[in-house]
């Protein structure tokens, strides 16, 4: 059986340097990436059940907006480079903080291991701005690999 791997993409080249790492550690794999939608700044946080409706309620809440609409780009952008690399990915979005989302996704979606890229975010950056891929790292249910 093909071990499933999730990375989570924001069209960053950290992102986008995690997804060729993964195919490369995981030629066989199965690979699935994940793009957050950071609510936790936003006034209302849309409660659905599902990827769809969440991707609905965000369209509704802000029409045609670049939040919307990015989060459609990113997930492109992972199946374009999916499609390069000769993979089959499964694109997926949530809502809420990215970390959460990421750990909670791995817990609940029969993942087995997350590839994560990272900033490299040191100092007053860092304690400032949080590293999604540390509490990952710290939280995760599963094995992580962070691609610098």
């Amino acid at each position: 059986m093909s071990p499933r791997i999730l990375i989570p993409f924001d069209d960053s080249e950290p992102a986008r340097e995690a997804l060729e790492y993964a195919v490369d550690l995981f030629p066989d794999g199965e690979f699935v990436a994940l793009t957050v939608v950071d609510v936790t700044t936003m006034p209302f946080i849309p409660n659905s059940a599902t990827d769809a409706q969440a991707r609905d309620r965000l369209e509704e809440l802000f029409g045609e907006s670049d939040e919307s609409t990015s989060v459609d780009e990113h997930l492109q952008t992972a199946e374009s480079l999916a499609n390069e690399l000769g993979v089959d990915l499964e694109t997926r979005m949530r809502l809420g903080s990215p970390a959460q989302e990421i750990v909670e996704f791995a817990e609940t979606e029969s993942i087995d291991h997350v590839v994560i890229g990272s900033r490299g975010r040191s100092g007053m950056r860092r304690v400032v701005l949080g590293s999604v891929a540390e509490v990952v790292v710290r939280h995760s249910p599963v094995p992580v690999t962070v691609v610098r």
